[in-house]
């Protein structure tokens, strides 16, 4: 490394924690541990107070374990080290070839995403400690070539490798995704491209560096065995596969495991990066605890689980999780997180910015004024290993286990608690329902949330960047860093749709690059009458009649539809809704042609269809707007569809008392349509299903909705809040009208992000009705199966 200017400040003490903005996996507690750590060297505590947490193994214990008794048993003997002599931490991978002295291997982190004394320091703690930590896709800084207990990494970008690159360290590790954002290659912004990282990476400063979504040598498990094979040729070394915790993880692991890999590295969500989309990082691939499970089970029973190690990432915070996930399965853990919460990371989530205040992130730039200290980061890791080492052996040694190794797959030690019988037995554990445990998480349930709760700030934030209120890049799908704040494992759950992940695609089905691929978006409605430029529509807009005429100019701009509320000449109960396809424009007279006249259920069947039926001397569309209700999916199935075109599901028209998710609505009545031959082809052939809430939040709710069986969604709060709408103060409709016309482009380019990532390239011809793209996590199962959609974590 390059010596320092004697003006430079070396950063050695941490900085103050701060109170986070919202609910948080790395809570100020958690990290007051790990700083305990780094300071001591010794071990703190052995279970930590999960009370709080909505994580699935935060409702795990161990069975003949009190953990309050444990935690008292160790502060009285903890420093009588001499009880630890017989139980050892070590484990081995790639079939014995790589030791290490604890079953923590310190995560991918690229050098550029990471200002480079961080990486030289985990590098070194590696060597000191006798651990394992890896590169990442940055190419490969000189300080950290110079250590030996390192894997380097061979990504899709192929920044800054070579075949002297790779001969360097113990193994290479081919990755295919990660956990904050499978399905999407790595983003470096390119202000963070100065000229070391272009050096190192060998691209243009300044420019960012976007790694694309698949390998394009790698579309097939073959494919992938023929680069595993490959590189073990030209280097001799270990290979280890890195990917995202995606929907068919046991199939993928094996067939990783078939193609003659060494091992495999599964991140899960939640997992810490340095830039991802919000929309992916918090709404695409399944937390860790969910897969390790069925991993071990399935390898095992395909006779491949001997030697091939399991690695298992994301989110893991302490020795507590380590042993868990162990028992759940896993040889070790990654824990690249929780080092920089070592080195001083207080989950600012600003790391693409360039600008830590711990200055584990920032950019590097020549003669900077403050830089983090390599001795006291190497120092405060080191003693982190150690320190969480030590907690381990004292778990080994409350379990009576002898050496690291027996605890894999040792689920049976395991007991579930608030948490249902199919979740239980996706963890291969079993409940138990009698024990009540003042350490053990909560069940997720979905919080009842008044408008000024459910829109919560981080929520308003990430609608204000899309538009440009907040933030540079409006138009853009937001980014951000670090791990997951979302529902249902962090935040509380507000809807059904936030128990859904949706499927990011790798190796068996490849993702399509967003950055360089076209993704179509459009959908058709009326067999192909209308055609909207994304699937989503303004509904509900009740404010006054100047925003209403700023909303109809951007429906009629962008290419989407806009519910007038406009009195015709037929009955008042009638609304007109505003279509692409029109003859004239302005202020004070709208003509559609065509264009799709709504009839409201408001009383009986017979009046519904004495409506329809004097409709069709119009040449429009006809569609029934039914509440979000238990009624509404029976009477759906009274309806003569003989002249009706669609069905608005509307969760804001509360006409029954008898409310219902809107999720499971549209998957209902989907359901019924497929299941209907009418003229000797599914009826949903005919007939369109709209969903309209006025908390339908973005892109992630559009993209589930459709999923689920919506052709299109509807939005109306969400559009409201992007543009900073206040009722009350003065408001410039010219200004808000530039803003919203960005909400539409960038809702446009998450959805982009979201097909491209799940593997396909048309929103319209694969997306609508394909529950196989969702996973629940933990949902009930009662509601799980109203939806058609598969638990999380089972193969």
């Amino acid at each position: 490394m390059a010596q320092k200017p004697s003006s430079v400040i070396e950063l050695r003490n941490y900085t103050r924690i701060l109170e986070p903005k919202q609910r948080e996996i790395w809570s100020p507690k958690k990290i007051e541990h790990l700083r305990s750590l780094g300071m001591t060297g010794r071990a703190a505590f052995l279970w930590d107070d999960n009370s709080n947490s909505l994580r699935v193994y935060d409702r795990l214990c161990f069975e003949n374990i009190d953990p309050i008794k444990s935690n008292e048993e160790f502060q009285q003997n903890k420093e009588n080290v001499k009880l630890l002599e017989d139980y050892d931490s070590s484990v081995s991978l790639a079939y014995g070839r790589i030791g290490l002295s604890s079953p923590l291997y310190l995560g991918d982190m690229s050098f550029g995403a990471l200002s480079g004394i961080p990486n030289i320091a985990l590098a070194r703690t590696a060597d000191i400690t006798g651990v394992l930590t890896g590169t990442g896709e940055g190419g490969l800084n000189s300080d950290v070539a110079k250590c030996k207990r390192i894997t380097v990494q061979w990504a899709s970008g192929r920044f800054g490798v070579d075949i002297d690159v790779l001969r360097k360290g113990l193994g290479i590790v081919i990755k295919i995704g990660q956990g904050a954002k499978p399905g999407i290659g790595g983003h470096l912004p390119g202000s963070k491209v100065t000229e070391s990282i272009s050096l190192a990476r060998r691209i243009p400063i300044g420019k960012d560096a976007i790694s694309p979504a698949p390998h394009h040598d790698i579309y097939s498990i073959e494919d992938l065995g023929q680069r595993i094979w490959a590189l073990k040729e030209a280097t001799g070394k270990p290979v280890f596969v890195k990917v995202g915790l995606t929907n068919y993880i046991p199939y993928i692991a094996s067939g990783v495991a078939s193609m003659g890999a060494d091992g495999i590295i599964i991140d899960g969500s939640g997992a810490g990066t340095g830039a991802a989309p919000y929309v992916v990082r918090d709404h695409i691939g399944l937390p860790i605890d969910l897969a390790v499970s069925w991993v071990d089970r399935i390898l095992t029973d395909q006779g491949l689980r001997n030697g091939f190690s399991v690695i298992a990432a994301g989110a893991v915070t302490s020795a507590e999780d380590t042993a868990k996930l162990m028992a759940l399965g896993a040889d070790l853990v990654s824990i690249g997180t929780a080092t920089l919460v070592g080195m001083g990371c207080l989950m600012v989530h600003k790391c693409h910015l360039g600008f830590c205040p711990a200055l584990l992130t920032n950019k590097m730039i020549e003669n900077p004024k403050r830089i983090l200290s390599i001795d006291q980061s190497v120092e405060w890791t080191t003693n982190l290993i150690l320190g969480w080492q030590e907690e381990f052996r004292w778990i080994l040694r409350s379990l009576g286990i002898k050496n690291a190794a027996d605890l894999v797959g040792k689920r049976e030690l395991l007991r579930g608690y608030n948490m249902n019988e199919e979740t239980a037995n996706i963890l291969g554990v079993k409940l138990d329902s009698n024990k009540s445990n003042p350490y053990i998480g909560q069940r997720p349930y979905i919080k009842n949330s008044s408008d000024d709760e459910f829109w919560t700030a981080e929520i308003k934030n990430q609608l204000w960047e899309l538009t440009g209120v907040n933030g540079k890049s409006p138009g853009e799908s937001v980014i951000t860093s670090m791990g997951t704040t979302a529902p249902p494992f962090v935040d509380l759950p507000r809807n059904v749709c936030d128990f859904l992940k949706i499927d990011g695609a790798q190796v068996t089905r490849p993702s399509i690059d967003p950055f360089r691929e076209p993704i179509e978006t459009f959908c058709y409605l009326g067999n192909g009458k209308i055609r909207l430029s994304l699937p989503v529509f303004f509904d509900n807009i009740s404010e006054s009649d100047s925003i209403r005429e700023m909303f109809l100019k951007v429906a009629f701009s962008m290419g989407i539809l806009f519910d007038l509320n406009y009195s015709s000449n037929v009955d008042n109960n009638f609304n007109r809704a505003m279509i692409l396809d029109h003859n004239e424009f302005n202020n004070s007279k709208i003509k559609l042609n065509p264009s799709i006249i709504i009839v409201n259920y408001e009383g009986s069947i017979d009046e519904v269809h004495s409506a329809v039926y004097k409709l069709n001397k119009y040449d429009n569309l006809v569609f029934i707007r039914v509440p979000s209700s238990e009624h509404s999916i029976s009477l759906v199935k009274s309806f003569d569809f003989k002249n009706i075109n669609g069905i608005i599901i509307d969760s804001n028209y509360d006409v029954d008392s008898d409310n219902l998710d809107i999720a499971i609505t549209v998957s209902e009545i989907d359901r019924y349509l497929r299941n209907v031959i009418y003229e000797g082809e599914p009826l949903r052939n005919k007939i369109n299903l709209l969903a309209s809430s006025k908390r339908n939040r973005g892109a992630y709710d559009v993209f589930k909705l459709i999923s689920l069986g919506a052709d299109a969604v509807g939005l109306s709060d969400s559009a409201l809040i992007s543009i900073g709408y206040n009722s009350v103060k003065k408001f410039d409709t010219e200004k808000a009208r530039e803003k919203l016309e960005y909400f539409i482009l960038g809702l446009q380019k998450e959805l982009r992000l979201l097909a491209g990532a799940a593997g396909f390239n048309s929103i319209s011809s694969t997306l609508t009705g394909n529950h196989e793209l969702l996973r629940s996590v933990d949902l009930d199962p009662l509601i799980r199966k109203r939806l058609n959609v598969k638990p999380g974590g089972a193969p």
